[in-house]
């Protein structure tokens, strides 16, 4: 639901387990990050911080 009504390409889903995803080279960008990471927490979801487009193909 969440992806079909945000903004285009807001949200990306995929295989994090498959180097050929789109959403595995994401989370390898350096803009990723995760909250409350130091925690300990071992959040599941990744965030890239705004301030451009990232074309990943």
């Amino acid at each position: 639901a969440c992806a079909q009504t945000c903004p285009p390409e807001a949200m990306v889903f995929g295989n994090m387990a498959d180097p050929e995803s789109r959403v595995f080279r994401l989370s390898r960008s350096t803009r990723r990050f995760r909250l409350i990471e130091d925690l300990g927490t071992d959040p599941s979801v990744i965030y890239l911080k705004g301030g451009g487009h990232e074309h990943v193909r």
